[in-house]
């Protein structure tokens, strides 16, 4: 476990430089008796407004893996940072804990409750559980869960008031991430690496880029890879993502998909270095991942930084909404290649999103061989 937060050591010396100017003599009368002492100078107040900047204190447990993953954590703490801008606070009233190892998700959280944060960030569906029954324990405390639904310990509803699930579909993002993958491919071969297939949100990008693929271009052949490994190295293997992309494109797929944290990421990057499209997730991946930017057609992306923020900023206001949330799930801007998809799949890409509002289409249909964990929200009830 890794706890990051910075001192203000600079109110030690503005401490120490008012109380060397209160015993400073001068030429005025004596002091008067006590009880009518004068209102202190300006400078002898800074010290005491300080505290008013910790009103509230926020805290963020990243899943397993790193802070800066350049997708997924790196989101939410951007969210963390930006609500913190927008209220004003002082350095010392927030902070985050990497989770090392999913055993530390309780001690984690407790860490945090023990030294008074008021709003807790948690970061990713394996975190749910720990969030969820933290918050039954904790009713004055505001907790936020990325990617997480709020069921009780049987995945029945029990929605909390200081609890929101902030949860997207990933299959409409992952979907239109597919067709657009469909409609570039010129080998009529794509591929996707993933993280754990035991994550839902993991398994809703991949079943809705399988479909939207396969919606364009019924020809195509979609290979897709899911990590074999442990919630505590699914998310962290770049190395294993590179060689799986590299061997996707051995059997010929010109689009890779990459959706899992830092194993996203490994599987980006080598696809990349050999020339192949690619196509980003969580986060507009052509900002975060530059290496990428020559390669990457667009990202899956979810609105983690702003509905992050939003959902603080409704904790300080009064009006938190407790529950699930469910924020937008886009493709990102085509950046580099903004001039080179045609004009006909942008609008064939527009249309299918317009009928997936509809409900005209299910992106998360299931299929011969689909993952059984994926656990798709209608998008129209």
């Amino acid at each position: 476990m890794k706890k990051h937060f910075v001192i203000l050591t600079g109110l030690l010396v503005m401490a120490f430089m008012v109380g060397a100017c209160a015993t400073a003599t001068t030429d005025e009368p004596a002091p008067p008796p006590a009880g009518d002492e004068p209102a202190p100078p300006p400078a002898a107040e800074e010290p005491t407004e300080e505290p008013a900047g910790c009103m509230y204190k926020i805290g963020f447990v990243t899943d397993v893996g790193k802070l800066n993953d350049q997708s997924f954590n790196e989101a939410g703490w951007n969210g963390v940072l930006a609500a913190v801008d927008e209220l004003g606070l002082a350095e010392e009233c927030f902070g985050f804990i990497e989770t090392s190892d999913s055993a530390d998700y309780i001690p984690n959280i407790e860490s945090f409750i023990s030294e008074g944060f008021g709003i807790i960030v948690t970061s990713g569906f394996a975190m749910g559980a720990a969030t969820h029954q933290s918050g039954i324990d904790n009713p004055d405390i505001f907790y936020i869960g990325t990617d997480q639904t709020q069921t009780d310990a049987d995945f029945n509803p029990e929605p909390l008031d200081n609890v929101a699930g902030l949860i997207f579909h990933e299959d409409v993002s992952g979907f239109l991430a597919g067709a657009l993958a469909g409609l570039m491919t010129e080998s009529n071969v794509v591929g996707g690496v993933y993280g754990c297939p035991f994550i839902p949100p993991v398994a809703r990008f991949e079943v809705g880029y399988r479909n939207g693929a396969k919606y364009v271009n019924p020809d195509v052949e979609v290979l897709n890879v899911y990590h074999p490994g442990s919630l505590d190295v699914c998310f962290t293997d770049p190395e294993f993502a590179a060689e799986t992309a590299d061997t996707l494109i051995a059997e010929g797929a010109d689009v890779i998909f990459g959706a899992g944290g830092l194993t996203g990421n490994g599987a980006l990057i080598a696809a990349c270095n050999k020339g192949v499209k690619v196509i980003g997730v969580d986060v507009d991946q052509y900002i975060t991942l530059p290496e990428t930017q020559d390669c990457i057609l667009s990202s899956a992306t979810k609105g983690l930084t702003s509905d992050v923020k939003a959902l603080i900023i409704a904790a300080t206001d009064g009006t938190f909404p407790g529950g699930e949330v469910f924020g937008p799930a886009v493709l990102a801007p085509f950046h580099n290649f903004e001039d080179v998809i045609p004009q006909d799949v942008k609008d064939q890409l527009a249309e299918i999103s317009d009928m997936i509002d509809s409900g005209e289409i299910d992106p998360c249909a299931p299929f011969e061989g689909s993952n059984e964990g994926t656990f798709c929200t209608p998008v129209t009830p």
